[in-house]
């Protein structure tokens, strides 16, 4: 065995979903990293098979949306067929965001996507790399001791990450070195049972994902680009995770329950069967001095509607751009305090709604009645559930303040995700978003204006870190600044600006409102110097 010290700005633990997505957003920042797993490669099968819009929304800034796009299947919404005979739909299509659908792509093809992405950026991935121990001086300094194992033998290395991130899981080694807290339970008694099969002469509509519920069981079936996804809920007296179970005895199993729900239809022998419980546990905290956990390490929940995978990708948009500004010293380490300021109230939004999809869907015992009452005593559930599925709802508004003493302006709020919406006939708001850094948002509405010409001397401390767009109004196209979009329509000016002044609008990198407010110069130049990586 040999021994050797190596240095990196930041180790990445886990080179799942969560993990890549980190690491790729510090490298577009310019911030080295270094991403191990201990498995000996890429995942090859998967639980999760659905992106949802703000996940891809993400990606979009990102600029790698495409390579998911093309990899999955836009499915337009969810049926949930009761037994009885009931039917209820959740439409996404009739979603406010450039992605009304929900993307189904199979876990593994999301985490190819991202080591495409990963690897265009000029990073690797160490597989066969198990982080053995990490510790912490007075300090803070932090000394990371990795295991490595390959035809050749074993290798141990001693590495000092300034920053060291847990991606690691539900059973994360790094959760557990840091000594923090992940209570919760198991959904008792419940066990879960899945396949990747073909199904013959499947009789419902192919661009939805359907659940068939019974009072004592739950079928899932959904079209994938390979074939289906079938998966089966249901009670047992004591639930055991069996990763491999043999693909003809599963079959034989599943086929009586695919005929109750759809007559004639022939299950294939399965690519791929799996048997496993489910947890639902938070940890009580996300950051301990330079350590940082993120994804499935700092919360699990019912898997209902896909929620668990997507809600770990944004963890990461959120945690990202942060950990590169105080990874390079642009901002103070206490930015990273708001990462679980606002990441921790998602995760207990995130399990309340999977907890109330879960009661719909698998409340095994409950009857169909209870099930249905639940959606139809909720106004507008159909769409509000397709708006909380999709992330669309998360706002950090509780969180995140303007500074004090700067006016505010009805409508759009700091914390509030900015909407999409069209500027001119080819371009959006979210296309003005696709960089890795701080979009300010100039709404030019008045002539003459003092503001609209003079933002280049008004943003020059901020030319690496804020990237500035005047959205010239279509009532006065001769003022328009050069360099300026002028709108097609008033409909930008009306949703991130104000009747007749200009207004600006500060987006963070993780498309989420930081600053809005009238466009003074004085204000502006004080809002942004309290506003930008603090």
């Amino acid at each position: 065995m040999s021994a050797h010290h190596s240095r990196d700005p930041v180790l990445v633990v886990g080179a799942g979903p969560t993990g890549l997505t980190i690491a790729a957003e510090l490298l577009a920042r310019g911030v080295d990293c270094r991403v191990i797993d201990k498995r000996p490669g890429p995942l090859v099968t998967s639980r999760a098979f659905t992106l949802h819009a703000r996940t891809l929304e993400g990606f979009a800034r990102a600029g790698c949306v495409d390579r998911f796009l093309e990899r999955g299947l836009r499915h337009r919404g969810m049926a949930f067929h009761f037994r009885g005979g009931a039917v209820e739909r959740l439409d996404f299509t009739v979603l406010d965001t450039p992605y009304p659908y929900i993307l189904v792509i199979e876990q593994q093809d999301t985490e190819a996507a991202l080591r495409e992405h990963l690897a265009s950026l000029g990073g690797s991935i160490e597989w066969n790399t198990r982080l053995d121990s990490v510790t912490t001086d007075s300090d803070g300094r932090i000394t990371a001791v990795l295991d490595h194992t390959s035809r050749g033998g074993r290798g141990r290395t001693r590495m000092h990450p300034d920053w060291l991130v847990g991606c690691d899981g539900l059973h994360s080694t790094v959760r557990a070195h840091m000594g923090i807290d992940f209570p919760g339970d198991e959904y008792a008694g419940l066990q879960f049972r899945m396949m990747d099969a073909r199904i013959a002469r499947y009789p419902v509509s192919t661009d939805e994902i359907h659940y068939f519920i019974d009072a004592d069981h739950m079928l899932l079936t959904t079209t994938l680009a390979t074939g289906h996804r079938v998966l089966i809920s249901d009670m047992r007296a004591t639930p055991v995770a069996n990763p491999a179970p043999d693909p003809h005895a599963a079959r034989n199993a599943f086929q009586p329950v695919v005929d109750d729900w759809l007559p004639g239809a022939r299950l294939s022998v399965p690519q791929w069967t799996t048997e496993f419980p489910i947890w639902r546990r938070q940890a009580t905290q996300y950051r301990r001095g330079r350590l940082l956990l993120a994804g499935d390490a700092v919360h699990v929940g019912s898997p209902a509607a896909g929620l668990g995978m997507n809600n770990c990708i944004q963890d990461a948009h959120n945690l990202g751009w942060k950990l590169a500004a105080a990874a390079t010293g642009r901002a103070p380490e206490g930015l990273l305090d708001t990462y679980q300021a606002e990441r921790l109230p998602i995760a207990v939004q995130v399990g309340d709604a999977s907890s109330m999809l879960h009661q719909i869907m698998m409340a095994h015992g409950s009857s169909i009645q209870d099930r249905l009452d639940i959606i139809r005593q909720q106004p507008d559930f159909p769409y509000q559930a397709a708006a909380r599925i999709a992330g669309l709802t998360h706002h950090y508004r509780d969180v995140l303040t303007q500074p004090p003493g700067l006016p505010r302006l009805d409508g759009l709020t700091v914390g509030d995700r900015a909407p999409d919406i069209p500027v001119t006939s080819t371009t959006g708001v979210h296309d003005l978003l696709s960089h890795p850094y701080y979009t300010l948002l100039m709404l030019h509405r008045q002539a003459h204006s003092p503001v609209a010409g003079g933002l280049a001397e008004i943003t020059a401390p901020y030319h690496d870190l804020v990237r500035t767009v005047v959205i010239t109004s279509p009532d006065i196209p001769a003022d328009a600044p050069t360099g300026a979009l002028v709108a097609h329509d008033a409909r930008v000016h009306d949703l991130y600006g104000q009747p007749t002044d200009d207004t600006a609008c500060l987006v963070r990198p993780d498309g989420h409102i930081a600053l809005r407010i009238p466009a003074d110069p004085g204000t502006l130049h004080t809002a942004l110097k309290e506003t930008v990586l603090t």
